[in-house]
């Protein structure tokens, strides 16, 4: 059995991607060392596992599945791009989620569903992004910078959730690929 890393994410809407590669053109202008999330694989982790077997991702999915509470569907808000860590440096470049109550409550829901198969819970505090690059060389970002401080809060829209999912990962030399492995619809109670 070959491991697979696995994560717990919202996959976009395709309108959603489109907005986000549009606003993202000035930054990959910059000429920076970034490398890219392709537009296919720009989603929101909710909780990254990590390497699981493939009886481990089917004991997440049939968690997930029997016992997240009913929870109705409700609007992702997207606003404004971000970095990590703070200060001269970058390593991970983000566009911005918009905590909602709803967003909190599927986040608690996944951690309750998988805390009894062992799954640690996130010990830090919930800061939704979604990752569109990764930095590891040292640059002089100060172009960046002010494009980042130009468009710290634009806003990148508003879109539908009704659904969440459990993606596999595969780290390939041009970079991971990604496949839904369940979805798990959200229904009313």
């Amino acid at each position: 059995m070959i491991p697979m890393r696995i994560f717990i994410g919202i996959k976009l809407a395709a309108e959603a991607k489109e907005r986000i590669s549009e606003e993202l053109q000035p930054f990959r202008k910059a000429g920076t060392p970034m490398r890219w999330t392709g537009r296919d694989n720009i989603h929101l982790t909710l909780k990254f596992i990590g390497e699981a077997a493939d009886p481990l991702a089917a004991k997440v999915g049939a968690a997930l599945q029997a016992d997240f509470p009913a929870m109705a569907p409700f609007r992702l808000r997207l606003t404004g791009f971000g970095k990590f860590p703070a200060g001269d440096d970058l390593h991970v470049f983000w566009a911005g989620v918009e905590v909602s109550p709803e967003l909190r409550a599927l986040f608690a829901g996944v951690e309750d569903a998988l805390a009894p198969l062992g799954i640690a819970r996130e010990t830090r505090p919930f800061h939704p992004h979604i990752t569109l690059g990764r930095n590891k060389a040292p640059f002089n970002f100060k172009s960046f910078f002010a494009l980042l401080a130009e468009k710290n809060s634009v806003f990148l829209g508003e879109w539908p959730v009704s659904a969440f999912q459990l993606f596999s990962s595969h780290l390939t030399p041009a970079g991971p690929e990604y496949a839904i492995l369940k979805e798990i619809p959200l229904v009313q109670s």
